[in-house]
């Protein structure tokens, strides 16, 4: 009951902030909320209801624009499928404290500068992967797939809404480069999940998350090439008294035709310290007047680095697979209801006791109304 009350505080409380920001006219808003419903056939999970919020507020200022994102989320269910299934919905769980409670926070205020039609700065408290890992069928969990191996590539080891500062320049009409240096350890990074601790970059174990890309983009196809390296101390995991960075490659590709769109993602990770060290996802979309429908499938390739001693008593990590379809239908053009089928192999890499593989299945409601 609890759980649901703050559900509708939430929502309620983001209605209300609505027609406050829709006067002041000096400001360009949209925003979100977002309600899911999931169901597992695993018996020891329970099913979980979910709410998130979003408000992205822009004004423009001299060459540039500054830019405002308020996000708020419910409760993950310590039992549920979000903790059990973490592939399961990444839309759970966006905006918690310390304690793992859902609140209301700031997670973006940054300044976007202009130096002219082909060169912009932005800098301040700013999501990086927002930026670098953008797909145009395969993004946004509140209104295309919801699940995590669907929205971004996991195996970039992003921080969580960062200090940063982040270059863009258009080198032609279809070629645009990108370049950013962040604090390694962004809100939810950090175990205190505050903004004292945000600030504190020189704290141990802490370093630098830096990337780059290319990308080619034309009316039809999308191409994006892209390294990147953080540096905060990661226990390597054959050796765990030892530390390393990690680092990696990654590449997006993108076609639309008609009604008819896809999506490629692939990564590769330092097996040393990450838990998966490559990752593979095909995506594809179909459109029909007010429906939508998606269908995905992603792999993500466990590290075989692991402690001797520890492989003698725990089964070696699996390869984890998920798998979504989604038909979503528009009521109107701002409420939209999604229908989601998920099957997850081996979720979070472990197997069956017996080592074969484990086969979770995920049923699930969405409904998102949007504004602005």
């Amino acid at each position: 009951m609890t759980k649901t009350r703050s559900m509708v505080t939430l929502i309620s409380a983001f209605i209300a902030l609505t027609p406050l920001i829709t006067q002041a006219s000096s400001w360009d808003f949209s925003g979100g909320v977002v309600l899911t419903h999931q169901q597992t056939d695993e018996q020891q999970v329970a099913n979980e209801t979910a709410a998130s919020a979003d408000l992205l507020l822009t004004k423009q200022q001299l060459s540039g624009s500054w830019i405002i994102h308020l996000e708020a989320s419910s409760s993950p269910n310590t039992a549920g499928i979000s903790r059990a299934l973490p592939e399961a919905n990444n839309d759970v769980g966006s905006a918690l404290d310390k304690n793992d409670n859902g609140r209301l926070q700031l997670s973006e205020l940054y300044y976007q500068h202009q130096f002219n039609d082909q060169q912009s700065l932005s800098a301040g408290l700013i999501d990086i992967s927002g930026i670098f890992e953008q797909s145009r069928i395969a993004s946004d969990e509140a209104t295309q797939f919801l699940g995590r191996y669907f929205s971004a590539n996991p195996v970039i080891a992003f921080p969580d809404y960062s200090l940063g500062v982040v270059y863009e320049q258009q080198v032609s009409s279809a070629i645009k480069w990108r370049t950013a240096l962040a604090s390694s350890n962004g809100l939810a990074d950090n175990d205190g999940r505050s903004y004292a601790q945000l600030f504190s970059v020189d704290e141990q174990d802490k370093g630098l998350f830096a990337i780059s890309s290319i990308s080619w983009k034309q009316q039809a196809y999308l191409f994006r090439l892209g390294a990147w390296a953080n540096t905060a101390a990661q226990a390597r995991l054959d050796d765990p008294n030892k530390d390393q960075a990690n680092y990696g490659l990654y590449m997006l590709a993108g076609y639309e035709v008609g009604q008819h769109a896809w999506n490629l993602r692939l990564g590769a990770a330092n097996s040393h310290v990450s838990a998966a060290a490559a990752f593979t996802s095909l995506s594809y979309q179909y459109r029909q007047g007010a429906y939508i429908l998606g269908l995905g499938m992603a792999r993500a390739y466990a590290s075989s680095q692991q402690p001797e001693f520890t492989a003698k008593v725990i089964p070696p990590r699996q390869d984890t697979q998920q798998y979504e379809a989604y038909l979503r239908y528009a009521i109107t053009p701002d409420l939209l209801i999604t229908g989601v089928v998920q099957a997850i192999v081996n979720s979070d890499f472990t197997a069956a006791e017996d080592q074969s593989n484990r086969v979770s299945q995920v049923y699930g409601a969405r409904l998102t109304w949007l504004f602005g």
